[in-house]
């Protein structure tokens, strides 16, 4: 067994190569989270004959270097290149042993069998496009594109070639996410309303990116796009939406803050508050914490409330009379539980015989570890994608929406925009 307290990436990329039997535990201090990978002996999966994917991270930003990084701590993929124009690539690439390109048509040189675009938002089109032409499978970050056309344009692409697009909304694999969907779906009764807030600070550094301070940034694509795609997970779709939103923390290009009032296609109303420029621990971020170092403050950031049950995210606290109540109601006592959230969750698997992932059973501490995972899976023709190409362009329609509607005080219908 290999255990550090600190990642030693190389190392652990050398070991996977040299195909070392191990189990494997260390904590990226950096980061702030946990990565696990059980030998496949112990799993009783050493001889299922899954092959690495060849895989190259296109874009080393903030994201694309998480991904990078992570390559390197499991099994089902090969981590053979990189691709990028920022100054501190060289230093990554030769941190991981990999070669690294600055332009990505020379990627193809690389004879990748699946590709991570992670540049900014407005390359989405172009650079995805690329790839699943090329007959690649291909993981394009969120938002999918800067538009709905170019996400469209995307998507059409791909069904054309035949090739798997997947859509980087990490949240999906979250198990406490799954455990909150199953809730919702079987168990809370009617789902009558939602009320989520997304409010947080991020420091004056991260805007040192230029991009970051363009129209085609800000909190509304960058972050409202993840609670949008994470209560259609949960809640099923959104069919219109109605919202404000103001510039009050930052002179940039965007609105910092809005509200939005979602009407959802099972008759429930939802209600969310973003703002990126104040203190504040409620927020995916300060709640969940899932892989890139936010402190975590503890508290639950999202409700969901039912006719029989209401549920707490993401401590997955569940609010319900007593079964024996006669006469349920405010002058009753509200018992206070806990779901059990399953360690070993599935995203998709197809049934039938086929070679298993090696590291199938590992328990999703974080989601970007599963979501690389799911990725091989899907080029192996395993499993379908989690979030094809048509699911980010559905979360791409909301947010578009929510600008349309913040700026015309209009009621705006998602399916008009699609059509």
């Amino acid at each position: 067994m290999i255990s550090n307290q600190l990642i030693n990436y190389s190392e652990l990329r050398l070991a996977s190569r040299v195909g070392k039997p191990r189990q494997w535990s260390g904590t990226d201090q950096r980061r702030g989270f946990q990565v696990t990978v059980l030998d496949a002996d112990q799993e009783g999966q050493a001889s299922t004959g899954f092959v690495p994917v060849r895989l190259v991270i296109v874009g080393t930003g903030g994201i694309g270097r998480l991904h990078a990084e992570l390559a390197a701590t499991i099994a089902e993929v090969e981590l053979v290149g990189l691709c990028s124009l920022d100054d501190d690539a060289g230093a990554l690439a030769r941190s991981l042993s990999v070669p690294l390109v600055g332009d990505y048509h020379d990627v193809l040189e690389m004879e990748p069998e699946a590709v991570i675009v992670a540049t900014p938002n407005d390359t989405h089109r172009e650079i995805g496009g690329f790839f699943v032409g090329a007959g690649i499978g291909t993981l394009v970050e969120k938002p999918i594109a800067e538009s709905i056309q170019a996400a469209r344009e995307l998507c059409d692409i791909a069904v054309a070639a035949g090739v798997p697009m997947l859509v980087g909304h990490h949240r999906r694999y979250n198990n406490r996410v799954q455990a909150a969907r199953e809730f919702v779906s079987a168990k809370i009764g009617r789902l009558v309303a939602t009320n989520t807030l997304v409010t947080m600070r991020k420091p004056d550094s991260y805007y040192h990116v230029e991009w970051r301070r363009r129209e085609g940034a800000g909190p509304l694509l960058v972050n409202l796009i993840h609670e949008v795609d994470l209560l259609r997970a949960v809640c099923g779709e959104i069919e219109s939406v109605q919202a404000a939103s103001a510039k009050l923390g930052r002179d940039f290009d965007f609105d910092d803050t809005a509200v939005m009032l979602a009407h959802f296609a099972g008759g429930a109303l939802g209600t969310l508050i973003l703002s990126e420029s104040t203190p504040s621990p409620w927020s995916w971020e300060a709640s969940v914490s899932d892989g890139m170092g936010f402190h975590n403050a503890g508290q639950d950031h999202a409700r969901f409330i039912g006719t029989e049950a209401s549920l707490s995210f993401p401590s997955l606290t569940v609010w319900q009379y007593g079964a024996d109540d006669p006469d349920p109601g405010w002058n009753s006592p509200l018992l206070a539980s806990r779901l059990t959230v399953d360690q070993h969750s599935a995203y998709g698997q197809r049934p039938g015989p086929g070679a298993a992932s090696p590291s199938r059973r590992r328990t999703p501490q974080n989601p970007y570890v599963e979501q690389l995972a799911h990725l091989a899976r899907v080029v192996r023709g395993l499993e379908d994608p989690l979030v094809p190409g048509d699911e980010g362009l559905r979360s791409l329609a909301v947010v578009d929406a929510v600008i349309l509607a913040a700026r015309t005080c209009d009621i705006v219908r998602v399916d008009d925009l699609l059509t």
